[in-house]
């Protein structure tokens, strides 16, 4: 309850620092030169989620989750008009009983797991494992709260790494800077 009231909370009061324009990385397996055929793409913990307007604007048809109401009704107002993006306020621990349009060709979760408390992480992984067919690929950024081999540990049984790739955050308030090193994970479903 307090999680979601400090969520809410940040994203009424403006921008957080995760919500950022679509990464590189998710900008490369749209329009790269071995780009994904269009599908429907699920963002978890999307935030306000750009992504997801991002996808639809280039022919996806793009859900997004999050918990935060406050979050999904900026990403709705922000995304006004734009045909193939719906969002979902829900918990991303109980995807399957969520109204999510299948099958879903693309996942995509720029930090839905490591915002998890750990005891939640488990359920997590087994309601994305419930809701993507064996071959979707998972596209993760991760960085705080990941301890080494965290990731092989909790998504080993149900999905491949295909790779991995260090990608730092850059976090700026005032005049200082902080780094958060993270990385990258490109993973498939079993």
């Amino acid at each position: 309850m307090l999680r979601h009231l400090l969520f809410d909370t940040l994203y009424r009061l403006g921008r957080p620092i995760w919500d950022t324009p679509p990464p590189e990385e998710l900008r490369g397996a749209i329009e790269g030169p071995d780009a994904l055929p269009p599908g429907h793409a699920l963002d978890v913990g999307c935030g306000t989620s750009p992504n997801v307007a991002y996808l639809a604007q280039h022919g996806w048809q793009a859900t997004g989750v999050d918990f935060s109401a406050a979050a999904i009704r900026k990403a709705r107002h922000q995304a006004n008009g734009i045909d193939g993006a719906t969002f979902i306020e829900g918990d991303v621990t109980k995807l399957s009983q969520l109204p999510i349009s299948r099958p879903i060709t693309l996942v995509i979760d720029m930090g839905a797991y490591h915002s998890l408390p750990d005891n939640a992480k488990p359920t997590y992984v087994d309601e994305l494992a419930a809701v993507m067919e064996p071959g979707t690929p998972l596209m993760m950024w991760q960085g705080i709260r990941i301890k080494p081999g965290e990731i092989p540990q909790a998504f080993g049984r149900d999905f491949i790494i295909e790779r991995t790739k260090p990608k730092d955050f850059i976090i700026r308030r005032n005049l200082l800077r902080h780094k958060i090193t993270a990385h990258w994970y490109w993973l498939r479903r079993r």
